[in-house]
């Protein structure tokens, strides 16, 4: 297994025992699968892996927030996930 694998499933231990997160296949050839965070049926957060490090896309703004590591996104999650559930 590789660094990102191993990486990506402890996102995924993380961010299902929060709830409502779901992984989502890459339609597309070579682009990592990620998770995310469906609000009554519209994606609003995704969290993917990749060189080692996790990153948060905002899909409503097109932007992607480097979190670094599993440490980084914790903080992220637990500073700003709330306002996203509430969209």
């Amino acid at each position: 297994m590789s660094r990102d694998d191993d990486l990506f499933d402890e996102v995924g231990r993380l961010l299902g025992a929060r709830g409502s997160w779901l992984l989502e296949a890459s339609s597309t050839p070579g682009v990592p699968p990620a998770w995310c965070l469906d609000v009554e049926g519209e994606l609003v957060l995704s969290v993917s892996v990749d060189g080692g490090a996790v990153t948060v896309y905002l899909p409503d703004i097109d932007r992607e927030v480097a979190v670094g590591d599993l440490g980084g996104l914790t903080a992220w999650l637990d500073a700003n996930e709330a306002g996203y559930r509430r969209a």
